[in-house]
C-alpha cells in the first residue's frame, strides 16, 4: 500500500498558490474552530475551580474554604461537575475544534457553510451548561460521566450529530486518494462517540435496563468514551503533528493501520474491568480484562511508530512547545495503557480496586495524555488561524512545567497513597482510621499537584485570551520550529511556538 505523506506547503516549501490555498482554508474555519477552542478553555477554567474545591474537600472536609455548609457545592456535586467540565467541556470542545481544523486541512478546501459548526458549538455549550447546573441542584443520574439529565443529554446529542454528519460529509467529499491515518481516527471517533453516547443514555435514562445491567452499561460507556472518543482524537493530532515536527513521513503506515484497527476492535470492551468482583457473569469481566491486555498491541504499535518516525531525534523538544506537549502526551499514553492493563488483572485489582490508584490512573489518561496533546494542538493551530504569534513566552513555558510537575505530584500521591490504602484494606486487623491517617500525606501531595495544574490552566487561559484580544501580527507566518527558549530570555514579547 502506498504510504500517504503528511506535509503542508508551509513545511514542504510549497508554491505560493499552495500557501494561499492553506490561508483560505484557515480563514474559512477560523470562527467555528476558535469558538470550540474558546469554550473549551473557559470550561477548563471552570473545571479547575471545582477540582481544587473537590480535592480540598477530600483532604480537609471541615475547613472553611471547602464550603462545608453549602449543599450545592458539596463533594458529591463538585467532583462530577469537575469531571464533566473536563471531559465534555475542555477535552471534547478542543477535540472537535481540532478535528474541524484537521479535516479541513486534509481536504484542502474552504468550509462552505461555517454556520453549521458554529450552531453546533452553541448547542453543545447550551447542553453542557444545563447539565452542569442540573448537577449542582441535585438533578443527576449518579452514573459517572452520564450524570446529565435526559434533556441535557439530548441537547448534547443533537450537537454531536450535527458535527458528526459534517465530518462524514467532509471525508466523503475529499479529493480522490488514500485517507491519511488521522482521518481514519477522526472518522471513527465521531461515529463511535455519537453511537455510544446515544446508546448509554437510552439504556440508562429513556428505557432503563433492569438491575445490575445498569452499572455494566455505565462502565462500558465510560471505557468507550476514553478509548473510542478521546484517544482517537488525541492520536489523530499526534499522527499529524509528530511527522510534521520531525520533517518526515510517518515511519510505517501499516503499523498506523494496526493501531487504528486494534483500537477499534478492543477499545469498546475495556470498561467493565471496574466491575471485577461485581454481580455480573464472569465471562463479561474476563472479556473486558482480555481486551484491556490486548490493547497493548495497538498501543505498542503507536509507540514504535512514533519513535521510529522521530529516529531517536528528540532535540526539538527543547525548542518547540507544541512538539513538547504532543510528544510528552504520546509517551504518557504508553505508560497509561500499560498501567491500565496491569491494574485490570484480577490479582492486582484485589489491591488497587476502590482505592486512589484508580483515580490516579484516570487523571493520568485525561490530563497526561489527552490534555497534553490537545494543549499542543491549540498552541500549533491558533497562530495559523489568527496569523499572530503567542505573547509572553515565559507564560507558555510556565504552563508546560506547571502542568508536568503538577501531574507528576498528582499521579505520585494518588498511586503510592492508593497502594498503601489497598494493602491496608486487605488486612482486617488495620482499622479504617489508621488507613485514613496513612494516606493523609499523599492526599496533601495530590492537593499540591491539583493546585499547580489549576494555576497552569489559568495561565493557559490568559495566554489564549491575550492572543485573541491583542492584534500583534506575526513578522512571518509560523513555520516548523522557532526558538522559544531564546525568545523567553526576554521578559516579554512575541514568540511563535509552531
Amino acid at each position: 500500500m502506498k504510504q500517504p505523506v503528511v506535509a503542508e506547503p508551509e513545511l514542504r516549501g510549497g508554491t505560493t498558490a499552495e500557501q494561499v490555498s492553506v490561508s483560505i482554508v484557515d480563514r474559512s474555519i477560523r470562527i467555528p474552530v476558535l469558538m470550540f477552542f474558546g469554550s473549551g478553555v473557559l470550561w477548563l477554567a471552570v473545571a479547575s475551580f471545582f477540582w481544587v474545591l473537590a480535592s480540598s474537600q477530600i483532604y480537609t472536609p471541615t475547613a472553611w474554604w471547602t464550603l462545608p455548609g453549602v449543599a450545592w457545592l458539596s463533594f458529591g456535586r463538585a467532583y462530577p461537575v469537575f469531571l464533566n467540565c473536563l471531559v465534555y467541556g475542555w477535552a471534547t470542545c478542543a477535540g472537535i475544534g481540532t478535528g474541524i481544523w484537521l479535516l479541513s486541512r486534509f481536504t484542502d478546501a474552504p468550509l462552505l457553510n461555517p454556520l453549521y459548526p458554529i450552531l453546533a458549538s452553541l448547542i453543545w455549550n447550551v447542553g453542557l451548561l444545563t447539565g452542569v447546573l442540573s448537577i449542582l441542584v441535585g438533578l443527576t443520574s449518579g452514573n459517572e460521566l452520564l450524570e446529565f439529565p435526559s434533556y441535557s443529554a439530548f441537547i448534547l446529542f443533537l450537537a454531536l450529530v450535527m458535527v458528526s454528519l459534517w465530518a462524514i460529509t467532509i471525508i466523503w467529499n475529499r479529493k480522490p486518494g488514500t485517507m491519511y491515518i488521522s482521518q481514519w481516527y477522526l472518522l471513527g471517533a465521531f461515529l463511535w462517540f455519537a453511537w455510544t453516547y446515544a446508546t448509554a443514555n437510552v439504556a440508562l435514562s429513556l428505557a432503563p435496563a433492569p438491575g445490575v445491567t445498569q452499572p455494566a452499561i455505565a462502565w462500558w460507556y465510560a471505557g468507550s468514551l476514553v478509548d473510542l472518543w478521546l484517544t482517537p482524537i488525541a492520536l489523530a493530532v499526534a499522527y499529524y503533528l509528530i511527522p510534521k515536527f520531525a520533517g518526515r513521513s510517518i515511519y510505517s503506515y501499516k503499523l498506523a493501520l494496526l493501531s487504528f484497527w486494534g483500537l477499534a476492535l478492543f477499545g469498546g470492551w475495556t470498561g467493565m474491568t471496574h466491575l471485577i468482583g461485581g454481580p455480573l457473569p464472569v465471562w463479561m469481566i474476563t472479556a473486558s480484562i482480555v481486551a484491556k491486555v490486548l490493547m497493548l498491541i495497538p498501543v505498542l504499535a503507536v509507540a514504535a511508530n512514533f519513535h521510529r518516525t522521530m529516529e531517536s531525534d528528540y532535540g526539538g523538544l527543547r525548542d518547540n512547545l507544541p512538539f513538547r506537549f504532543v510528544v510528552i502526551g504520546a509517551m504518557v499514553y504508553t505508560a497509561y495503557s500499560i498501567e491500565g492493563s496491569i491494574i485490570s488483572i484480577r490479582s492486582v485489582a484485589q489491591v488497587t480496586q476502590f482505592t486512589l490508584v484508580t483515580a490516579g490512573h484516570t487523571q493520568l489518561g485525561l490530563l497526561g495524555f489527552c490534555s497534553m496533546v490537545l494543549f499542543g494542538a491549540v498552541y500549533y493551530i491558533v497562530p495559523r488561524l489568527l496569523n499572530r504569534q503567542w505573547l509572553y513566552p515565559k507564560l507558555l513555558t510556565a504552563h508546560f512545567w506547571f502542568t508536568v510537575v503538577g501531574l507528576g505530584l498528582l499521579f505520585f500521591g494518588l498511586t503510592i497513597g492508593g497502594m498503601i490504602q489497598g494493602f491496608g484494606l486487605q488486612d482486617p486487623q488495620v482499622p479504617m482510621s489508621a488507613i485514613s491517617d496513612l494516606i493523609q500525606p499523599f492526599l496533601a501531595v495530590q492537593n499540591i499537584g491539583v493546585l499547580l495544574l489549576a494555576i497552569a490552566n489559568l495561565g493557559f487561559m490568559v495566554a489564549f485570551t491575550l492572543i485573541l484580544l491583542i492584534s500583534a501580527p506575526a513578522r512571518q507566518r509560523p513555520v516548523a520550529i522557532e526558538q522559544i527558549n531564546e525568545a523567553s530570555e526576554s521578559t516579554e514579547g512575541e514568540v511563535s511556538v509552531a
